[in-house]
């Protein structure tokens, strides 16, 4: 995501105000220790000396503007900003006309987490000198982390009435334009940015996201690539260019990228555990080590790639999973592994070798033309399912299972878009002889008790919501004749059980699922409806009221006919 420039003041540094004082400036005949001295040693690095000049100045009774302002500055570059603020409020006491003052008092509240205070000393800056360009700038930033965007992208504006040649202007424009959905919009103030700053490696690589996003994964993939050429070490960059890479359905090389997750410091938690011994290298002929496969990202990931503990036991190696505590039972139950660890455990693993879970796809060459497990392999037991097959007998009709939204946090990162409001799936309730089941825990699940059709659900829906077991869920799933999902860890778990599902899929969606195609070699069972456009899921709901009165048409014609012999007979 893309993310503000950071003032361009250096962001350790206020910049040194010589401005006038408000008496003549003796010279150095005059006076040995001088404000130009100071000034002098600042240009030198000599912050301390400098300082020292300053103080010695006050304590000699010389009050003006400039000294205490330019003491500000140079504590400022020592990211002292507590003394910054005293120091800047008194010179502000002095001279509250002076703009510079109130800008630079802006930069150290903003330092200081004071987002509010610093937006109201900008805006002071601004009234002194309304075409202050920095001020419009920083103000710009700060209205960005704020999230006013509006007005964020009318400062960057102004900037850029005043000052065209701006690069940063340019991209932290972009940025806000892209995090309101004006995509078309940043990808222009990408565009300029570049042009004025060819050798701009954020600016490629935000580039390169909001190409992704609307889908031209050539100029994407370009875009991640140039940002790499100009700044190698780019984790992010490296990252996204091996799930674009993954999403045309470049395997070897995006499978070979994606291990560049790990190297990016904010990505570090994504791993539920860091076992103390050495990573697994792939080497399938060493038979007698034990080896951890420890579960990383959501609960959906660990579900999807699980699966490659069978393929790994039938090497002959002696596997073990670390997994969310949830899905301990689940696992046990699929004969995955009778005694998974969690992450404490897995903590203390010393005899052996780990490896990431989703690092298994690149040893295993995994690719569409060669998914080495398609079939299910997710279980529950026959005691459970029999169990809420007996509690939801009493729904004759065609049961659909649905689930909504996932994790919320993904609503504020490139996984923004996949979750959608339960009011979506209106359209399908036009198909009378069908009941609804809803798979939703947790956020997203209060939707429910407002919704249009909250009727057409299942009469034990309210056993169903206490559920939180993912065996349980299993055994509930199996009992459903259709199950219908946004992109969550619902549609793994029923495409790991084989059910018959129905994937709905942002335009862009994760890499997993390919641009293309109502079908994806992970889950047989799984079809894929995709938005023709983005944000746009009516439409795709209505395609799913389509299919689903086609799919159950012959159910509905035999439910139809015995309702008419029903009435019939009570007629006579």
């Amino acid at each position: 995501m893309a993310t503000p420039e950071k003032d361009t003041s250096n962001s350790s540094q206020l910049p040194i105000k010589e401005g006038n004082c408000t008496k003549p400036m003796q010279t150095t005949a005059e006076l040995s220790e001088t404000e130009e001295q100071a000034i002098e040693l600042v240009k030198q690095g000599k912050l301390s000396e400098s300082e020292s000049i300053y103080r010695r100045l006050i304590a000699k009774g010389k009050n003006t503007y400039t000294i205490y302002g330019n003491l500000a500055a140079i504590c400022g570059m020592q990211n002292r900003f507590e003394e910054v603020v005293e120091l800047l409020n008194k010179t502000l006491t002095l001279k509250p006309d002076y703009p510079e003052a109130h800008y630079n008092l802006g930069i150290a509240l903003k330092k200081q987490g004071d987002l509010n205070a610093a937006i109201i000393s900008y805006k002071n800056a601004l009234q002194l000198e309304p075409n202050y360009v920095e001020a419009h700038y920083s103000l710009g930033t700060a209205l960005h982390q704020q999230g006013d965007l509006d007005s964020a992208v009318t400062e960057f504006r102004t900037v850029l009435q005043l000052k065209d040649n701006y690069p940063e202007a340019h991209y932290n424009l972009g940025a806000s334009l892209k995090k309101q959905g004006d995509l078309t919009g940043a990808i222009a103030s990408y565009q300029a940015a570049l042009t004025l700053k060819p050798s701009y490696p954020k600016a490629h690589y935000n580039l390169g996201n909001a190409y992704q996003e609307i889908g031209d994964l050539i100029s994407a993939i370009s875009s991640f690539k140039s940002a790499l050429k100009l700044k190698p070490d780019y984790p992010k960059a490296s990252l996204n260019l091996a799930m674009a890479e993954l999403l045309i359905g470049d395997y070897k090389r995006g499978l070979e990228r994606y291990e560049s997750r790990f190297k990016n410091k904010e990505n570090k938690s994504i791993l539920i555990s860091i076992p103390p011994c050495k990573i697994w290298d792939g080497n399938l002929n060493v038979k007698n080590i034990k080896l951890l496969l420890v579960s990383e990202q959501g609960l959906g990931d660990t579900l999807q790639f699980m699966r490659y503990a069978i393929v790994l036991k039938s090497k002959g190696l002696s596997v073990s999973i670390c997994a969310q505590s949830k899905l301990h039972t689940l696992i046990q139950a699929s004969d995955l592994d009778q005694a998974p660890l969690t992450p404490e455990q897995a903590d203390k693993f010393s005899e052996g070798r780990w490896i990431p879970l989703l690092s298994l796809p690149r040893h295993l060459n995994v690719s569409p033309d060669n998914p080495i497990i398609s079939y299910p392999y997710i279980k529950s037991p026959e005691k459970k399912i029999e169990k809420w097959r007996h509690i939801l007998g009493q729904d004759q009709k065609p049961i659909i299972g649905i689930n909504w939204q996932g994790n919320p946090s993904h609503e504020t990162t490139n996984s923004k878009g996949r979750s959608l409001p339960l009011e979506s799936f209106a359209p399908i309730t036009k198909i009378q002889n069908i009941t609804l089941l809803s798979l939703q825990k947790g956020s997203g699940s209060e939707q429910l008790d407002a919704c249009s059709f909250k009727n057409r659900f299942v009469s034990c829906q309210k056993e169903i919501d206490d559920t939180w077991d993912f065996l349980e869920t299993a055994a509930i799933i199996a009992n459903c004749d259709l199950v219908i999902t946004s992109d969550t860890s619902v549609a793994h778990l029923a495409g790991g059980m084989g059910k018959t599902t129905w994937l709905l899929l942002k335009k862009v969606p994760e890499w997993r699922w390919g641009l293309k195609g109502a079908s994806t070699f992970w889950y047989p069972s799984i079809r894929l409806f995709r938005q023709s456009e983005r944000c746009n899921w009516d439409e795709v709901l209505q395609r799913v009221g389509d299919a689903l009165e086609e799919h159950f048409e012959s159910y509905i014609d035999t439910a139809n006919t015995m309702d008419d012999q029903r009435s019939k007979t009570k007629s006579i």
